[in-house]
This record gives C-alpha cells, structure tokens and sequence, in this order.
C-alpha cells in the first residue's frame, strides 16, 4: 500500500515538483498549473486507480477521494482511510480493523505528502516536454517527469497529461522499477470546498472495536 499511496501522490503533484534541470516549454505549463492549485484554499479530488503487473493480464482498478486543506488531508483509497491532523496522521485499514498512528514530525524531511508539495520546487525531478493529443475533445500536454536520484525511488518515469486550457491534470501514469503500471485519472477536481478540521481527525468513536496502534 505503501507503494500506491506514495504513487498516488506524485500523480496529483508531480507538476509541482520542478528542479534546476528544466525543459522551459514544459516549466511554462507547470508553472501554470502550480500558480492556479496555489490559489485554492482547499481542493478535493475523486480519481480513478489502474494497477497493471508484468504477469498479469487483468488490471487492478479501483477508486480514490482526497481532501486538502492546509496542512491537513483526507485520503480514501484501497479499503483504507488516511487522515492527518496536521500533527498525527492515522491510517485505519477496514480489513482487519487497526488504525496505525504516527507523528508528522517522524517522516522523512524530503517526504512527499499532499501538504509538503506546494513547496517542493527545488527537489526531484527533471522535465521533458512530449507532445501535444487531442483525448475526448480536449488538448492535452504530455509531460515525462524523471527523477533525478532514480537509485533511491521505486519508480523510473511520472508522465502527466495536462489539460492547459484549464490548467489542471488530467491523467499521471507512474511506472515501477518493478515493471508495474499505476495509472491515476483525474475525475473531478473541486476547488475551494468547505471542509470542517474534523474530516482530518481520526475518531476512533466512529470505528467500533478499533485496534489502535502508536
């Protein structure tokens, strides 16, 4: 799971992530992007999830949710919820009930979090822009993303696909040193959403006979 969540949020933030390598066509339609994602006060994303392994001729699909506000986020993905307070975050697992809990201040200084990614310029990735299509009517920018230290990470390549009309994402597909393929849809993006601090904060009342784990 670690792989997918880890996957999940450098498809909705690789834009972000610019380095001094840049390909400036490519950095002009990032730029856009990030300044327009900036600008919301919180965001909520529902997304689509296709996992494909080397030996396996039928993917994995499934669905995603993820709220942003601050330094807060919500995740709901693979039969597991994801909430970080801005101090603790707590991941509870439906399948055997346990909510494992750790502190923000325990995470890797260079970790990748929907909250750290604003802020993330400097770090990671060299850009190349691709190409231009046309999918369902829209234009999309193709943008591969590689990382700069590739020994140290579990993947070799993020391509987006960039709606620049209206400056969003609309796809990223990660591709795994193993051979894997996760690809990440953009269904809908909702900016500026009212959220209240406590669809952050883990509840263990609302999860009866929860085994928590620190």
């Amino acid at each position: 799971m670690k792989t997918s969540v880890f996957s999940l949020l450098l498809a909705f933030t690789a834009v972000l992530s610019l380095n001094a390598q840049v390909d400036p066509k490519a950095k002009a339609v990032l730029d856009k992007v990030s300044a327009k994602v900036k600008g919301y006060t919180s965001y909520k994303v529902s997304f689509s999830y296709e996992l494909a392994m080397p030996n396996s001729q039928t993917p994995q699909k499934k669905e995603g949710e993820l709220t942003v506000k601050g330094d807060k986020y919500y995740l709901s993905f693979a039969g597991q919820e994801i909430f970080c307070d801005g101090k603790n975050i707590t991941t509870y697992n439906k399948a055997n009930n346990e909510a494992n809990v750790e502190s923000t201040d325990d995470q890797e200084e260079d970790a990748i979090t929907p909250t750290t990614i604003l802020t993330l310029h400097e770090k990671g990735f060299k850009q190349k822009w691709v190409k231009e299509e046309t999918t369902g009517g829209k234009k999309l920018t193709v943008i591969d993303l590689y990382p700069l230290e590739p020994k140290k990470k579990d993947f070799t390549i993020v391509t987006i696909y960039i709606d620049e009309a209206g400056s969003t994402v609309k796809k990223a597909v990660v591709k795994g040193r193993n051979g894997s393929t996760y690809t990440y849809t953009v269904k809908l993006l909702t900016p500026n959403v009212s959220v209240t601090d406590a669809t952050f904060t883990f509840d263990k009342t609302k999860f009866p006979g929860v085994k928590v784990i620190k």
